[in-house]
């Protein structure tokens, strides 16, 4: 007997979503936003507002040397308590952000959160094209854990959903959206690797060629000054990785925070990183250059591209919704009973994550469950039924 039937996932979906919609509603009453001495809400949109403005005036090489922390959000709701941030992202980040910039705070978050939560939705959507699909990304933590911290999840996630559902027939879009999402190079690090396995010729120059456009036009409005800052800003984030304390440690969902947050020195940490990182690489060539499905390859990419970086945050796991997507395609009349619980369990693990962080619980559940599902979906891969025919 089938438990999750597309009855069940539509009302699984229908609760859990109202329950984060009655949560989120809670959260944004009780702001600022619309009372003076509320609580501060969506702190991280307030420092792609603030960072986009600076660039904006001049200022892109001090939004990556200034020493931010415990500094206000100048302009943002009049935000006077201190907030910890640092700015990572490469200087065309600043092209994305520019647009929502010039509106007042709430509006360019309304602008921002929704036209990315559109891109995101309607990547999942064409991937999987049922009802179904709409109610289970209605009642998908992670998409209600983004609109609560105004994080950037949704458009990385709908331009890897986009990117990989144009990669077989329209590859020079797909390549357009992977090289757009270079913005986040630590998750895109695997693309390269699979594209050339995949022999995606045409694919693979198109997203070197907008990453080349964006780098070039990047450099005539913000010159090299700001590319430099970039780059003294990355050794200065590896140094406050390896110097970051349990609060830190929890947020970030990598194998390299695992082994920090146990005990583990820096040198231990990256040996493990790099181990996991090695081998995820190199199941993912053999299963580019063999004749597995491709729903199959996307899956396993998407797993992978989450567990390569040691740097990868709780809002990144927008990008379990994609796998799901894409797995869901894989099994359709071919799923078993413990595959339908693990997609329901992943479901929940940005949620399960943000409570954990917020606890204080050092447990390595996101990190187990990825390399779990990502041996299993590698195993399932290899079944006659699985590859193409």
């Amino acid at each position: 007997m089938v438990w999750l039937t597309s009855r069940r996932i539509s009302l699984y979906g229908a609760a859990f979503g109202l329950f984060f919609l009655i949560l989120y509603g809670y959260q944004l009453s009780d702001s600022r936003w619309f009372h003076p001495g509320g609580n501060p809400l969506f702190l991280d949109y307030g420092v792609f507002w603030t960072m986009a403005r600076m660039a904006a005036q001049g200022q892109a090489k001090s939004a990556y040397l200034a020493d931010l922390v415990g500094q206000h959000l100048e302009g943002f709701l009049d935000q006077r308590e201190p907030v910890t941030f640092g700015w990572f992202y490469p200087p065309y980040f600043f092209f994305y952000l520019y647009p929502f910039s010039i509106l007042k705070p709430l509006v360019g978050y309304g602008w921002f959160m929704g036209l990315s939560a559109a891109l995101f939705c309607s990547g999942i959507y064409v991937t999987l094209p049922k009802r179904i699909t709409l109610w289970a990304l209605f009642g998908f933590s992670g998409l209600w854990l983004n609109l609560m911290i105004g994080q950037n999840g949704f458009l990385s996630a709908g331009l890897v959903a986009w990117g990989l559902y144009w990669l077989e027939k329209k590859p020079v879009l797909a390549g357009i959206a992977i090289g757009l999402l270079s913005f986040k190079p630590q998750l895109g690090v695997l693309f390269p690797l699979v594209l050339l396995a995949g022999r995606e010729w045409r694919c693979l120059i198109s997203a070197m060629a907008t990453v080349c456009f964006l780098v070039l036009t990047s450099l005539l409005v913000y010159g090299t000054e700001a590319w430099l800052a970039w780059a003294q800003a990355l050794v200065r984030a590896h140094q406050e990785l390896g110097q970051a304390g349990l609060e830190h440690l929890l947020k970030v969902t990598s194998f390299y925070s695992w082994v920090r947050q146990w005990g583990g020195s820096q040198t231990e940490a990256e040996m493990v990183q790099g181990m996991v990182a090695v081998g995820i690489a190199l199941c993912l060539w053999k299963v580019w250059r063999s004749p597995v499905a491709r729903s199959s390859k996307y899956a396993l990419l998407i797993l992978g591209a989450l567990m390569v970086s040691p740097y990868v945050l709780e809002y990144d796991l927008t990008w379990l919704a994609v796998w799901g997507a894409w797995w869901g395609r894989r099994l359709a009349g071919n799923s078993r009973p413990e595959e339908r619980g693990m997609m329901v369990f992943f479901w929940g693990v940005p949620a399960l994550t943000y409570v954990m962080t917020n606890r204080n619980w050092a447990l390595p559940v996101t990190q187990l469950s990825l390399i779990a599902v990502f041996w299993w979906v590698w195993r399932r891969s290899q079944e006659t039924s699985l590859l193409d025919g």
